[in-house]
């Protein structure tokens, strides 16, 4: 087998696992039918126009940061900026290489955040508080931003240095290593987020509603589940935005309410809320997503190996390990991603699809999903007739009408 073919091979080793959910159908949805027409039947104009206005920003502002990080990667490559940070970073290292990687990383950390910082405040602070969807003060946003930095500066230096220390030791084939070493990274970070790292910013109680709580064991029976966390998050000091989520592994999983969702809707929606997280559970999407992060992450290293071993050829790298050149390999990953993306996201709008099924099958109440979408479609302003090449593109969610559609359907075919 060649060194190129061999990602490929990957892929179609892993393609059982994490191939379309819906081999199966029992757990099937029905076709979607939905038009743009019925966004008047749901929606007024004024609606559809400023979640428009809203989600078209929000599309500007991704490309716009794209295109910044781009130009920052290839800026210190080019200028070259990167080769005077490594001097830099090896003059404060007294002559210990891992040292300078971590110097290096450090202020590699602190360029990028400082670049990014006023594109993040407009977009996430001073446009949400225009759109009325954030109430979180100045002071709270720059909070967040110096305790992300802080947890970025503890855990990024020993993963760059780890990858360092194996593009080293293997030179020609350190993309096998780390890709096993990412592979267990993602598990691992993913088992412990819910109980070292989502506290830091957020914090969490359980479900003070009793009725929730009735309500949440019988759908986990219902399910054939054993749900021991359901927890509602202060997601109020910082936005008016509905929401859920299912986060950890094992015995750190549990699904995650925001209060503005638990206080904002009537318990039947909440309760479409949570059918739809159980179905996530049920089907095990986030063992599945973990795999597929694996898998694209063990791709990306294996051509960000390719392009060092380009480098090196052509006479630009003397070694793969040469730390001026980090933004280069950050450069490949990231397109990497770029270009991956919209065969990441059309599995995650499978999984959400899969999701808002099996939720309406634990329910048996298309009526209360359609209100639970209307509902969040009205409170996070979304986008109610997105073009087709955004959705392929930037969508991990398919879009309401979609899902609305999908009700409907249900409603009309008695399931």
């Amino acid at each position: 087998m060649s060194k190129a073919t061999l990602p490929l091979a990957v892929l179609l080793a892993f393609a059982p696992f994490l191939g379309l959910p819906f081999s199966n159908p029992q757990t099937s949805p029905p076709p979607a039918r939905s038009s743009p027409e019925e966004v008047r039947r749901y929606f007024s104009e004024e609606e559809a126009a400023r979640g428009r206005l809203y989600m078209w920003g929000r599309y500007a502002l991704f490309f716009v940061g794209l295109g910044l990080k781009v130009a920052f990667l290839l800026l210190l490559i080019v200028i070259p900026a990167s080769k005077a940070l490594e001097r830099f970073a090896f003059s404060l290292a007294f002559g210990k290489p891992w040292l300078a990687v971590i110097v290096y990383t450090l202020v590699l950390l602190l360029l990028y955040t400082l670049l990014f910082l006023p594109l993040s405040a407009y977009r996430d602070l001073f446009r949400e508080r225009a759109f009325g969807l954030s109430v979180q003060t100045i002071q709270g946003w720059l909070l967040d931003q110096l305790k992300g930095f802080l947890l970025s500066a503890v855990l990024l230096p020993p993963l760059v240095l780890l990858l360092y220390a194996l593009i080293r030791r293997f030179p020609e084939t350190w993309y096998l290593p780390a890709g096993l070493a990412a592979s267990f990274l993602i598990v691992f970070f993913t088992a412990i987020s819910p109980i070292l790292i989502e506290p830091i910013f957020h914090t969490f109680r359980p479900i003070q509603n009793e009725d929730l709580r009735a309500r949440v064991t019988a759908l986990a029976e219902k399910a054939g589940l054993q749900v021991e966390k359901v927890l509602e998050m202060d997601a109020s000091r910082r936005t008016r935005k509905l929401n859920a989520y299912v986060s950890g592994l094992g015995k750190t999983k549990r699904v995650v309410l925001y209060d503005t969702l638990v206080k904002g809707s009537s318990p039947e929606e909440v309760e479409l809320v949570l059918a739809h997280e159980l179905g996530h559970w049920k089907h095990q999407h986030l063992w599945k997503g973990v795999g597929l992060a694996a898998l694209f992450a063990f791709a990306g290293l294996f051509v960000g190996s390719l392009t060092l071993h380009w480098g090196v050829q052509k006479g630009l790298i003397q070694h793969p390990a040469d730390l001026a050149w980090f933004p280069l390999l950050l450069l490949t990953l990231f397109l990497f991603h770029i270009v991956t993306l919209p065969v990441e996201n059309a599995i995650s709008r499978a999984f959400e699809r899969q999701a808002d099924y099996a939720s309406l099958l634990l329910t048996k109440n298309p009526e209360a999903f359609i209100r639970s979408e209307v509902q969040l479609a009205k409170s996070n302003l979304a986008d109610l007739t997105p073009p087709r090449p955004l959705v392929l593109f930037l969508y991990t969610h398919p879009p309401v009408l979609e899902r609305i559609g999908m009700a409907e359907t249900f409603q009309q075919e008695g399931r």
